[in-house]
């Protein structure tokens, strides 16, 4: 396998993503959520846009993939659990206090242990 093949095997942005529940309101004043799929190398970017309240879900394309949205305080269990599904993790994981970042380098670290043996 060459080395460039090799570099993007295990290039995080083509082997995960970092699932995040969005809020916000509409143009019409109700609120919506958002789950969108951040690359991890666009996740402080990210974060910065969100804070800062510059983020367009319209023109998301550079940090990742919009999943889906809905009208309401919060999306019906039933989305969650098939975003779950759809990215291979338990939806109770979703909102526990995590590091993206280092839960991705072990499953770098995981995938590299897997191919040596």
């Amino acid at each position: 396998m060459s080395e460039t093949a090799e570099g993007d095997k295990y290039n995080p942005d083509n082997i995960s993503r970092i699932i995040m529940l969005v809020y916000g309101t509409l143009d019409t004043g109700g609120p919506f959520w958002c789950y969108v799929a951040v690359k991890p190398s666009m996740y402080d970017a990210f974060k910065e846009a969100e804070s800062s309240g510059k983020l367009d879900l319209y023109n998301f394309d550079a940090y990742g993939e919009v999943v889906v949205s809905g009208e309401g305080e919060k999306p019906p269990v039933e989305v969650t659990e098939k975003v779950a599904e759809i990215y291979n993790t338990d939806a109770s994981s979703f909102f526990q206090p995590i590091d993206p970042k280092q839960e991705i380098e072990e499953k770098i670290a995981k995938l590299k242990a897997q191919d040596e043996s």
